[in-house]
């Protein structure tokens, strides 16, 4: 399957080539694709990769969560498989843990796909959880070289029609006091979590339209007792297109495979091996993930907890320092304190209408 693969991504190089070739196939150049507001050395900087070496699979990017950051999130689970696995691995890490406003932080994703695409001359697939899963989405939306860069986009737990979960008199406080931030000033909160909330114009803006825009894959996979990114049912907030029976789509509940399964927001996106299996079924095949043909509920339910500690015996850890850069250096995030949530870009408007 993986050489079905690399047989789709060389065809779609080859038509590109095709198409420069003769001139853009009598097509007029498409419209300059909005300027980053980030400097370009801050976006270099925030993205790690693990050598090219492995042409026969797509290299796979790694998008962290809100609060953390991509080292911290995948050193210990994916990053050590994926590279056992034989995957070249990037992870990206955009700025103050996700706190700011998520069209700044989706720039990062937008030259990570970028970089990782003119650096492996491959389609990219990237992996996202919570925060990571859903504001890529605008980094896709708005940024066409950030869609064509892409072939697979698996999404774990993200919210992506925003959350009905109020955050600030729940996990909020324990979370800043933990980053070190305190307590906030009344009637302020970090920028992400305005746009966090449903009628936010930042889901609005993203789900305008096509919500699976691309010659893309998407995977989303979910979990019943995610205590964050809710309504889980009737029509899940992680779902997209939703009742369509898109061919591109899948939307997963882990509780449909195996009912009664445990798993909660932190432990779907960190350590838990079903959407670990069913992203590599993703990656490797083609079309999203298929849990038939991952093996089903007898073979996914019967996966057992992975052991971290054997993941990381050497000589693995030798690879994985080429991609763990340090974040303990950076000292504490800036919390992006706002009344309200951050305007939209200019960009918007031209692309979704007023």
């Amino acid at each position: 399957m993986i050489q079905a693969r690399s047989l789709k991504a060389l065809s779609a190089s080859l038509l590109v080539l095709l198409l420069q070739a003769c001139g853009g196939g009598g097509t007029e150049a498409p419209p300059p694709e909005p300027a980053f507001t980030a400097a370009q050395a801050d976006l270099d900087d925030a993205l790690n990769c693990t050598p090219f070496t492995h042409p026969e699979r797509p290299p796979v990017l790694l998008v962290h969560g809100t609060t953390t950051t991509g080292s911290e999130q995948y050193t210990l689970f994916y990053t050590p498989q994926l590279v056992a696995l034989g995957y070249d691995v990037c992870i990206v890490t955009y700025p103050d843990r996700g706190l700011g406003d998520m069209q700044v932080s989706a720039e990062y994703i937008v030259n990570a796909l970028r970089s990782v695409r003119a650096q492996s001359g491959r389609r990219v697939a990237m992996i996202g959880h919570s925060q990571g899963a859903s504001m890529p989405r605008w980094a896709l939306k708005f940024w066409p070289s950030a869609r064509d860069a892409v072939e697979d986009f698996v999404l774990i737990a993200g919210p992506n029609h925003g959350t009905t979960v109020a955050l600030l008199p729940t996990l909020l406080p324990t979370l800043l006091e933990t980053l070190g931030l305190g307590a906030l000033p009344i009637g302020t909160l970090p920028e992400a979590l305005y746009q966090f909330v449903p009628e936010s114009a930042f889901v609005t803006a993203v789900n305008t339209g096509d919500e699976t825009p691309g010659d893309i894959d998407y995977s989303s996979i979910y979990t019943q007792f995610d205590e964050l990114v809710r309504p889980v049912s009737p029509v899940a907030t992680a779902a997209l297109d939703a009742g369509q029976n898109n061919p591109r789509v899948a939307n997963i509940l882990l509780q449909d495979i195996c009912p009664g399964y445990l798993s909660t927001h932190l432990i779907i996106g960190t350590s838990d091996p079903i959407p670990f299996a069913l992203a590599l079924d993703a990656i490797n095949n083609p079309g999203p993930a298929n849990v038939t043909r991952a093996g089903g509920p007898s073979a996914l339910c019967g996966l057992l907890p992975v052991d971290v500690t054997a993941l990381l015996q050497a000589p693995l850890v030798r690879g994985l320092l080429e991609i763990v850069a340090s974040e303990f250096e950076n000292g504490l995030p800036n919390p992006h304190l706002a009344a309200r949530e951050p305007p939209l870009m200019p960009y918007v408007a031209a692309a979704t209408g007023p």
